[in-house]
């Protein structure tokens, strides 16, 4: 169980000290001087794009190589350091060595701006059943969209199209199955089911009426949780 936290074990690593303005940095936010810590960071974003691209890459992977191990990762993955270093070396990266599955990786992963999706599912053509994070959360990707469009479905307000959620729930059923962890897997079925069959009565209601959904699923036994909170309990 990690007691450290990714700045703390930032500092401490002997190769922090490759990166003074950066140590400096995670040193000052670590005391809670916010203002101070972003001064400290904007001077070696500075510094930093000085650098040949190797010297920034090098800078990237070791980063990434805590972020990935440590939960509170996205401490670090402020804007100046995500926009001024990180974007441009993975997009460099991508340029000079199409075959580097990191890039994609790590974008997908963690500054993805809102679009992982792309990168995750190049990270998983060009990676495989290795890339078990990557599988995860492309599951967890369409999951939350599928979420969305279904949040207000009790009020009879379906937020997207058929096509689309059918589109994801395969997109889930297609790679759900490299999961290693047998208990994920398991879990990231059973929501797949739930939401292939959400969809599927949500069309044959929409065959014969507009309103009332809520009821039409409690006449035919339905067991959607909201369906036992809106229409049983009333």
């Amino acid at each position: 169980m990690q007691t450290k936290t990714i700045l703390q074990t930032m500092i401490e690593d002997e190769r922090s000290h490759d990166y003074p303005l950066f140590r400096q940095y995670c040193v000052r936010k670590e005391q809670g001087l916010r203002k101070d810590a972003l001064k400290v960071l904007q001077s070696f974003v500075e510094e930093m794009n000085k650098n040949e691209f190797t010297a920034r890459r090098s800078f990237v992977v070791w980063l990434f190589d805590y972020i990935e191990r440590f939960e509170d990762g996205h401490h670090l993955l402020v804007y100046p350091l995500v926009h001024g270093v990180i974007h441009p070396v993975l997009r460099e990266w991508e340029n000079i060595d199409p075959t580097d599955v990191r890039p994609y990786r790590w974008q997908g992963l963690f500054v993805h701006q809102g679009e992982g999706l792309p990168y995750l599912l190049k990270a998983l053509e060009m990676g495989g059943s290795k890339e078990q994070r990557v599988i995860v959360q492309i599951c967890e990707t369409y999951f939350s969209a599928l979420w969305y469009s279904f949040h207000h479905i009790h009020e009879d307000l379906y937020l997207s199209t058929y096509e689309k959620d059918h589109e994801r729930i395969q997109g889930i059923q297609d790679v759900m199955k490299l999961i290693e962890d047998k208990n994920v897997q398991s879990n990231v079925e059973k929501l797949a089911v739930y939401y292939n069959q959400l969809l599927s009565d949500w069309k044959e209601f929409q065959q014969t009426q507009t309103r009332g959904f809520v009821k039409w699923c409690a006449d035919r036994k339905k067991p959607y949780e909201w369906v036992q909170i809106f229409y049983y309990h009333q």
